[in-house]
């Protein structure tokens, strides 16, 4: 089974996070997505996180609908901070006849170098691109060029969203578009993010 893994943060999960996956499943690059939450990611501030356990369960609620994508908390049970080839290390352990892809935009393309290992990571793992640039345009990049065969593009275009919007949105106005329902009741019975 060909398993496409998005990690992050979530903090908070949104559409343009389900955008993503739906854009992979229907490249039939992948099976199944998972959704990796990262109880610590090394690169982000830890001020504006909710709890992993927070975040977790607003990641089930937006995934309650979906057959093909799932949740998963491998990293709640490691060291923190998250090194993504720790986990992918562990699941391949876990999972051994699982073939695992690593589902990104290309922001996370161009910040590979500031990766834990990301050398060894891109040998390990292939990397399914959601892009709006077709694969010729951004092929000029140097790490894909280095690494060809570890990178393939998926055509997607990007919903005008992200976890720091909606943050601030929901501190400023206590509402955000870009959540499913279930999720923005979440927040709003917790008040995170006020």
């Amino acid at each position: 089974m060909n398993i496409a893994l998005l990690f992050g943060s979530f903090n908070p999960v949104h559409n343009g996070h389900l955008a993503m996956a739906h854009a992979a499943l229907q490249s039939n690059k992948c099976d199944e997505v998972w959704f990796v939450v990262s109880p610590h990611n090394p690169l982000k501030c830890l001020d504006t996180l909710a709890s992993a356990n927070d975040r977790a369960h607003m990641v089930s609620l937006a995934l309650q609908n979906e057959s093909k994508i799932k949740i998963c908390t491998i990293e709640f049970d490691m060291p923190t901070p998250s090194y993504t080839i720790h986990t992918i290390y562990k699941l391949k352990e876990e999972y051994p006849s699982f073939n695992f892809h690593i589902l990104c935009g290309t922001d996370v393309v161009n910040s590979l170098p500031a990766w834990y290992k990301y050398e060894e990571l891109i040998q390990e793992v292939k990397f399914l691109v959601c892009s709006r640039e077709i694969e010729n345009q951004f092929a000029s990049h140097s790490l894909v060029q280095d690494y060809s065969e570890q990178f393939e593009f998926i055509t997607f275009e990007a919903m005008d969203v992200s976890s720091t919007q909606i943050r601030e949105s929901l501190a400023n106005a206590g509402n955000s578009d870009g959540l499913s329902e279930s999720v923005n009741q979440f927040i709003f019975e917790k008040k995170l993010y006020q």
